[in-house]
């Protein structure tokens, strides 16, 4: 019979350790990513620009308060109000004076971070970040909503002259349709 000395004998045991804990992980499942509740969260995406130490796009798991974003970028004093929650999507421009401008991110910048343009808030110019969406249609589109009211689902963009099917499908993945405000 066999002798091993005791680095042997320890190098087995290791390795027989490892052999053992590697089928053991190997047969818990993970999370299924179809189980009933969906793993992914929706970030809440704030543009912050100005007079700011930390200017940038940032990401929340939630929509974040004006006095949170303030000292995560190292905003000027005086501080903003406490209790201001900025909505996702939103642009904060910060004047060296503490004073701060709240408005829309660009349709550009939305796209690109891969979030959707909302028809019902989208200007001519958001809507022209749009694949095949040029100018005039873009300004049809602004138009028909001015004159028609606020567009109820996305699939209402086939009223638009010029917007058809094949038109509809593609930038569907693209667009959300907000409830109108009451």
């Amino acid at each position: 019979m066999p002798t091993f000395s005791r680095a042997q004998l320890g190098t087995l045991v290791l390795f027989a350790a490892f052999l053992l804990l590697a089928y053991a992980w190997r047969g818990k499942p993970g999370p299924s990513p179809f189980s009933g509740q969906s793993a992914t969260v929706n970030p809440v995406f704030v543009e912050i620009t100005g007079e700011v130490a930390r200017p940038g796009v940032y990401s929340f798991s939630a929509p974040p308060t004006l006095l949170g974003v303030w000292r995560l970028v190292g905003g000027p004093e005086p501080l903003p109000p406490a209790d201001l929650t900025l909505p996702p999507a939103s642009r904060l421009a910060v004047a060296g004076n503490g004073k701060y401008f709240l408005g829309n991110m660009s349709g550009e910048l939305l796209l690109t971070l891969g979030q959707a343009l909302d028809l019902n808030t989208a200007g001519v110019e958001d809507l022209e970040a749009l694949p095949g969406i040029g100018p005039a249609l873009a300004q049809r589109l602004v138009r028909h909503r001015q004159s028609l009211g606020p567009f109820r689902q996305v699939e209402d963009l086939l009223a638009v002259p010029g917007i058809g099917p094949k038109t509809l499908a593609r930038l569907k993945p693209l667009l959300t349709a907000s409830s109108p405000a009451k």
